[in-house]
C-alpha cells in the first residue's frame, strides 16, 4: 500500500471534540448535528485551511516557512481586498497578475485571489507540503501565529463538489471497484457537511471549516483527481448519511485489521451508528501487519518527560493485562513494572506518545532477542470506528456489495438522503432533519 493517504480520519478531530470543543459535546454535536435552517446542498461554499501546516500531518508535512507563498496560475489572477474577519473578497478586482508572491511582513490587509484557469500554491522552506494544485477561490490574510510571529493564514473556498474531487483520490486508491469509490464519496461529503455545520454554529471565530490533512481528511486540490474517482463523486453527488435527521460525523480509517470498535472503548464517547463488529469472514482482507522496535531506557526517559512515570523509577518490564484490551483485542491501558517489581498502569495513548508512530491500537508487546528491547507487532490502521477503507473495498470487489450496502454496514441505521432534494429515490436531507426536529418537540424533553 501507498504511504498513508489512506489514514485514520477522525481520530483528532474527535479528541478535540473531547476538550476544546467540550461546550458542544453535551447536546451529542461531537458525532452528529441538526442541518438546521440554512440550506446545504452540494453546490454549498466549503473552506478549507490550506496553509500553514502546524504538524507533520499527511498528506502536507509541516510548514518551516510559515509567512510566504506564492500563487503561479497560467491565466492572469484577479486580485481583490477581502474582509478580516469574513472569507468574503470586497469590491472591484485591484490587479491582475499570473503570478502573486505574499509576504505577510509586507500585507496590509486580506485578498481573495480567483485564478480562472486554477493555480498552485507553492510553499517556502524545507518539510512543508508538495505544491499542489487548487482551482476555486484563494483567501489569505495576516495573523499572528501561535509563536507571536506575523505569519500567513490560506483559505481554499470550493464548492462540495469540487471539494470531494480532491479529496477521494487522496484518501483511497483510484483502481479500487467503483462502489468502493462510491462509498468513500458519502462518507467523505458527510464528514465535510458536519465539520461545515460545527465550524458555523460553535466557531464563529475560525474562518474555516477543514483543513486538508488527516486532522480532518485529506484534500490535494485538483492534484490528484482522476475520472474514476469524479465518476464516484458525482453517481453520489449530494448524497449523505444522517442519523435521526441529523448528519453524522462519518468516522473512517485505513484498516481495522479484521474488527471495528466500539467508539466507546476508544475515545469514552457513544456513536450510536458505529458498532464493533468483524469484517466478514469470507473475504480475504490484505491486513496491515506492522512492527516497532524500542529499548527500556528510551522508553524510561520518555515518559519521565511526559510525567507518565515518577523519576525515580526505571521501566523493566511492559505488559498489557486482561483488562487492558477492549473486547475486540485492542490495547487500551499497559501496565508497567518498574526495577522494584512495583506496577504502574498507564494509558494507551500515553504509551503511544513516547514510542511514536503506532498505525493502531490492535497489538502485542514481545522481548526482542536483544536485551533491553521490545517489539510491539501490530495489525490494522487506525481507530477502528465506523468504515473500515480496506474492508469497504473488499466488499466491493469480492462481495459485489453496492456502495449503499457498504455504508448500512459500517453506519448501523443511517439513512442515505439527498442534499439536493428528493433525487434518485432519496429523501430530502432537509425535510428528514425538519421532521426528526418536529417529532422531537412534540415529545418533549427527555425524562
Amino acid at each position: 500500500m501507498k504511504q498513508l493517504v489512506i489514514k485514520a480520519c477522525a481520530i483528532i478531530a474527535l479528541a478535540n471534540a473531547n476538550t476544546g470543543r467540550a461546550a458542544a459535546v453535551d447536546d451529542g454535536s461531537s458525532v452528529m448535528l441538526e442541518l438546521g435552517s440554512q440550506r446545504i446542498t452540494s453546490q454549498s461554499v466549503i473552506r478549507v485551511k490550506v496553509f500553514p501546516h502546524d504538524r507533520a500531518y499527511p498528506p502536507h508535512g509541516l510548514d518551516s516557512v510559515r509567512d510566504q507563498i506564492t500563487i503561479r496560475a497560467e491565466r492572469p489572477c484577479s486580485i481583490y481586498n477581502a474582509s478580516p474577519d469574513r472569507a468574503v473578497a470586497q469590491g472591484a478586482a485591484t490587479a491582475k497578475e499570473p503570478v502573486i508572491a505574499l509576504n505577510a511582513a509586507e500585507m496590509q490587509h486580506p485578498v481573495m485571489v480567483h485564478c480562472p484557469g486554477g493555480f498552485k500554491l507553492e510553499r517556502k522552506g524545507a518539510g512543508g507540503a508538495p505544491n499542489y494544485t487548487y482551482e476555486g477561490r484563494l483567501y489569505v490574510r495576516p495573523v499572528t501565529g501561535n509563536s507571536g510571529a506575523r505569519e500567513l493564514e490560506a483559505i481554499n473556498l470550493i464548492n462540495f463538489r469540487d471539494y470531494l474531487r480532491g479529496v477521494v483520490p487522496s484518501e483511497v486508491y483510484r483502481e479500487w471497484a467503483m462502489e468502493a469509490l462510491k462509498t468513500q464519496a458519502v462518507a467523505a461529503r458527510t464528514y465535510a457537511v458536519y465539520h461545515l455545520v460545527y465550524a458555523r454554529r460553535f466557531e464563529s471565530g475560525r474562518l474555516w471549516d477543514v483543513d486538508d490533512t488527516i486532522q480532518f481528511q485529506a484534500y490535494t486540490g485538483t492534484s490528484l483527481i482522476s475520472e474514476r474517482t469524479d465518476i464516484a463523486v458525482r453517481e453520489t453527488d449530494g448524497q449523505i448519511l444522517t442519523y435521526h435527521g441529523k448528519v453524522i460525523q462519518a468516522y473512517y480509517h485505513a484498516d481495522s485489521g479484521g474488527q471495528t470498535e466500539e467508539a466507546l472503548a476508544v475515545w469514552s464517547q457513544s456513536v450510536p451508528f458505529t458498532v464493533a463488529r468483524p469484517e466478514a469472514s469470507d473475504m480475504n482482507l490484505n491486513k496491515t501487519m506492522w512492527e516497532k522496535s524500542f529499548s527500556l531506557a528510551a522508553l524510561t526517559q520518555d515518559l519521565h518527560a511526559s510525567g507518565s512515570l515518577e523519576g525515580d523509577r526505571s521501566v523493566r518490564n511492559i505488559v498489557v493485562p486482561m483488562v487492558g484490551r477492549t473486547p475486540t483485542g485492542r490495547v487500551r491501558s499497559l501496565a508497567i513494572i518498574d526495577q522494584k517489581g512495583r506496577y504502574k498502569l498507564i494509558s494507551v495513548n500515553a504509551f503511544k506518545r513516547t514510542v511514536a508512530g503506532l498505525p493502531s491500537n490492535l497489538f502485542t508487546i514481545e522481548r526482542a532477542r536483544q536485551p533491553g528491547q521490545f517489539v510491539v507487532k501490530g495489525l490494522g490502521n487506525g481507530h477502528g470506528v465506523g468504515m473500515s477503507q480496506m474492508g469497504a473495498a473488499a466488499l466491493a470487489a469480492q462481495r459485489a456489495w453496492t456502495y449503499k450496502q457498504i455504508l448500512d454496514y459500517y453506519y448501523v441505521r443511517t439513512t442515505l438522503c439527498s442534499l439536493d432534494g428528493e433525487k434518485k429515490a432519496l429523501p430530502d436531507c432537509g425535510k428528514e432533519s425538519e421532521k426528526y426536529a418536529a417529532d422531537r418537540a412534540l415529545r418533549g424533553p427527555a425524562t
